[in-house]
């Protein structure tokens, strides 16, 4: 595999360096050569030249690419003209197809997808570029990663120069497509392909859950309109300037176990929902989160590492365009260092794909690495090229703003977890016993109430039951009170022991020397023998200092239209049966 990457300001002078290809592999034979195209500023009309000059010189070339935020050339940004990235394989069969998107044909975009990457023979892997504003990526994604399990999946979403905006196209041979999928497949026994991926972004500490959200409209953060979240925690406003003070606040979550990055692109002024680059599943965890230099710099440290260990011929970068922003005139010593290792080339992204497991992630704040190579590990080619230096204002006042968001985000984020602990303090302070350590009465008055609607509801089976600790007075009377507090905590150790052994049991302490437990699936009858033995193994615990304490039990099952007050009246009715009859006993009322 050889690698030859030009950065393009005029169509004129592709001629020029496709004919330097030409002349390097004269004499010399190939299996496919790839044309990758990574379109800065050039409308439609420009592109469809390069492309047309492309194929007056290889009449089989392979044409795909995408535009984007800002190219990647030998390492550092470009932002004019676009990056010709060429690829001439050796043994490897290169493929390119173009998937449009008619109005809501995702699910068939998809099909599609994975329908090509079945079919082809000896695939190793597929790379996707997306038009992720025009169409549902998710839906997309979902589908296609059905596809054969060992290939490897990479790619990207298309961007605009300016990233918030929506004028994305994807290009595959003379066709440029607004709406849909430019995919390549890969085909070779002898290819070796290696993604990975850096982030960098930390989590602030409060969680929320994404309640309510249709597509990618993120409406409500813990019943809190998400607008409101930002403005909020962040005081961040939903003004013409949003998209530009959230870029360092994206939110953090999970897909399928893996970490990723959800940005807000906007925030509606009247009901403060909130579009995101990509969607988030109903209820899940979610937090704010923050660019920490230290961090993401030794991610990529990581990252360069794992890349200059698999030892390519060819590196892809493909950059989220919200880092560019986040780094500013700083954004090459990011992507730079790659160059030390191949050829580099790449892009600033909407979105970055990649197969994890058997999953395909939409990532975004993400850097991903493409390392390619045919055959065994490569030696090193440097790129050599002109150092590229970036507009800036005064070093020290970005040093001195980047300073500034890491000691405000490390605020924000230790003031949250305290929050969020002492909240949680409070909580377990307010629902708890505080001699015995279980469910209070205030705590499990609310359990029981759930338990009676869903079983109203749902007409499910529940058991309730009242545990008293028999001749209490007078252990108090004759031990004292504190062996009377010893006697309530070492019973309810033990009967918390039996009752924890039934599905979905709740246990605790209903008042003195009260108790009471839920099976909130079973009927008593069932559990009537489970209990009744249990109730004798407590009965034989030798408390020290006192001897063998026993308890009475009453327990009663639910019927349909019971409420707290009737479920009740049969539980204390049981119970008074078992205390009247000679206690040390388990009664029963259905």
């Amino acid at each position: 595999m050889k690698q030859y990457n030009y950065e393009i300001s005029s169509i004129s002078k592709i001629a020029k360096h496709l004919k330097e290809v030409q002349t390097d592999i004269a004499g010399t034979s190939y299996s496919s050569a790839l044309f990758h195209i990574y379109s800065i500023q050039y409308d439609d009309d420009l592109l469809l030249q390069a492309q047309q000059e492309i194929l007056k010189a290889f009449p089989d070339a392979i044409i795909c690419g995408t535009s984007s935020n800002g190219a990647i050339f030998n390492g550092q940004l470009s932002e004019e003209g676009l990056i010709l990235a060429i690829s001439i394989f050796e043994s490897t069969e290169v493929k390119a197809y173009m998937v449009e998107c008619e109005r809501n044909g995702e699910v068939q975009v998809g099909n599609k997808i994975k329908d090509i990457i079945d079919e082809t023979e000896g695939i190793t892997a597929a790379e996707i570029f997306i038009t992720l504003k025009s169409i549902n990526s998710t839906t997309v994604l979902n589908i296609a990663q059905l596809c054969k399990k060992d290939v490897i999946i990479f790619g990207g979403g298309s961007a605009d120069v300016d990233i918030s905006g929506s004028n994305t196209k994807v290009i595959v041979g003379t066709e440029i497509c607004h709406e849909g999928v430019a995919l390549i497949t890969y085909s070779g026994e002898n290819l070796n392909i290696d993604v990975h991926h850096a982030i960098g972004w930390k989590p602030l500490g409060k969680e929320f859950l994404a309640n309510k959200i249709e597509g990618k409209r993120l409406y409500e953060l813990n019943n809190i309109p998400a607008g409101e979240v930002y403005r909020n925690y962040l005081d961040i406003h939903a003004d013409e300037s949003f998209f530009d003070n959230i870029l360092e606040f994206p939110i953090m979550s999970k897909q399928h176990g893996f970490e990723v990055m959800r940005l807000p692109f906007s925030c509606n002024d009247e009901d403060k929902s909130i579009i995101l680059a990509a969607s988030i599943d109903r209820g899940t965890p979610v937090q704010l989160s923050y660019g920490d230099p230290d961090v993401i710099q030794s991610d990529v440290r990581n990252l360069l590492n794992t890349v200059t260990e698999y030892a390519p011929q060819a590196i892809f970068l493909y950059s989220c365009g919200v880092r560019r922003l986040y780094w500013k005139y700083l954004i090459n010593k990011e992507t730079s260092p790659f160059a030390k290792i191949a050829p580099v080339a790449g892009f600033y992204s909407s979105g970055e794909i990649m197969r994890m497991d058997n999953y395909i992630i939409e990532h975004h704040v993400t850097l991903i690495a493409i390392s390619m190579r045919e055959g065994d590990k490569a030696i090193a080619q440097p790129t050599s090229g002109k150092k590229k230096v970036l507009p800036m204002s005064e070093e020290e006042k970005i040093h001195g703003q980047i300073s500034m968001v890491r000691r405000l985000a490390n605020f924000i984020n230790v003031t949250s977890a305290e929050l969020q602990e002492a909240n949680e303090q409070l909580q377990e302070i307010a629902d708890t016993d505080s001699l015995t350590g279980f469910y209070n009465r205030r705590m499990l008055d609310r359990l029981v109430h759930d338990a009676l609607h869903r079983a109203n509801k749902y007409n499910l089976d529940m058991t309730i039951g009242i545990i008293d600790i028999d001749d209490f007075k007078l252990i108090n009377d004759t031990y004292g009170h504190d062996a009377g507090d010893h006697v309530l905590i070492e019973l309810s150790k033990a009967m918390y022991a039996e009752v924890e052994k039934l599905p979905s049991s709740i246990f605790g302490r209903w008042g003195g020397e009260e108790f009471l437990f839920l099976a909130p699936t079973l009927h008593a009858e069932k559990v009537f023998k489970q209990i009744e033995n249990a109730r004798k193994r407590v009965s034989s615990h030798d408390v020290k200092g006192i001897g063998v304490i026993t308890i009475s039990l009453g327990i009663t099952s639910f019927r349909p239209g019971d409420d707290y007050a009737t479920v009740f009246k049969r539980a204390d009715e049981a119970l008074y049966k078992a205390k009247t009859t000679g206690k040390n006993k388990t009664c029963i009322i259905l």
